[in-house]
């Protein structure tokens, strides 16, 4: 066999690398796309006060890093763990956890790496049956309420499973809030607040109760905690929200049945912002709706329909600090706006499943 002269064997050498580069800047690179206009509210020309930054349906949706040889030789990998129906979800770092009452799972998005997976825990003695809502406490330990246990699954900050608390056949958990020592728990069966200790799960107290006067519900399916612990209790069946003191005591109600903004046709998710405006997603209105502390009307976003910053049949909702090193959402932020909170909507039908806004600070804080 004839062999080849060093030289040439050095530019063949050279050559492989060339086409080895050339073949990952084919994978690594595709074709720009027009920037889409970016979606505000309220619409030009008043000042933008909340952006609509995108949304994940799949893990398709997340950043991936470049793919290079391997998947120009093998072609893209299938897509595992795409959302069917989810219902609530929540961030924590850059993993944002999702409820999904199809798959009967909570599964794990990281926003940083583009890793999907179901939760670690979520399996054996922790296998979730119908997850409806989530939470973290401040030690990064997970709640998870679950219609079918009938229970709050409660798994450690590495995910692995830690305890079912609850009573089967006395409460059905669709919500869970956290606020210091205690768990607020959302039980429509009963149209009551079931309060838990977060150390044990044991029941120190109920309030509520059916009824349409202050302080009683009708199907109470979503609650959250301010800063200053009072609690924020959607009363879908009386068509409003509730604030009330740790103890059940009423302090306010918003809303109320109607077809104009200010009132809800089916309220659903809600949170507040750490200067305790409260906001509200309709699953009917399909938008969300954000009041005042003393419960005035302030701005909504959303609308039914396919568009981007749109929302079909939304239930869950998120509040939270913009988190200023996740670039996944920065780099979607507009030149000029300077965001202040981070809101999860999650719809539970449609092309975009967990939508992500940013709220501006107000142009006071902006000085």
């Amino acid at each position: 066999m004839r062999r080849l002269s060093p030289l040439f064997s050095a530019f063949l050498v050279f050559a492989g690398f060339a086409v080895l580069a050339a073949l990952q800047g084919c994978a690594a690179s595709a074709p720009e796309r027009p920037a889409a206009a970016p979606v505000i509210f309220p619409p030009p020309p008043a000042p933008a006060r909340v952006q609509y930054l995108g949304s994940i349906s799949t893990p398709a949706d997340l950043p991936k890093p470049q793919g290079g040889f391997a998947d120009f030789v093998l072609g893209p990998q299938p897509v595992l763990y795409p959302l069917a129906k989810p219902i609530s979800a929540t961030l924590r770092g850059s993993r944002l956890y999702v409820c999904d009452t199809i798959l009967n799972s909570v599964l794990m998005y990281d926003l940083a790496t583009g890793e999907a997976r179901p939760l670690v825990g979520d399996r054996g003695i922790g296998k979730i049956q119908q997850p409806n809502n989530l939470c973290f406490d401040a030690e990064g330990r997970l709640y998870v309420a679950d219609k079918v246990r009938q229970a709050v699954l409660v798994y450690a900050a590495d995910e692995s499973f830690l305890a079912a608390w609850g009573r089967p056949g006395e409460a059905a958990p669709v919500a869970v809030a956290v606020y210091g020592d205690e768990l607020f728990v959302c039980d429509p069966e009963e149209h009551e607040i079931e309060v838990w200790s977060r150390r044990d799960g044991s029941l120190l107290r109920t309030f509520g109760g059916l009824g349409s006067e202050p302080g009683k519900f009708f199907l109470p399916t979503q609650i959250a905690a301010d800063a200053g612990g009072s609690l924020y209790v959607t009363d879908t069946g009386n068509f409003r929200v509730q604030k009330v003191t740790r103890e059940g005591e009423a302090l306010m109600v918003v809303g109320g049945p109607g077809r104009v903004l200010g009132k809800f046709a089916w309220p659903k998710g809600l949170d507040v912002d750490g200067r305790g405006r409260l906001y509200v997603a309709d699953s009917r209105f399909a938008n969300v709706q954000i009041f005042d502390p003393e419960g005035r009307l302030l701005l909504f976003f959303g609308a039914p329909g396919a568009d981007g910053g749109n929302l079909d049949l939304p239930a869950g909702l998120r509040v939270m600090p913009w988190p200023d090193d996740l670039r996944w959402l920065n780099e979607r932020v507009i030149d000029g706006f300077a965001p202040e909170f981070l809101v999860i909507v999650v719809s539970q039908k449609g092309e975009g499943f967990v939508n992500f806004f940013a709220v501006a600070r107000p142009p006071e804080a902006e000085k």
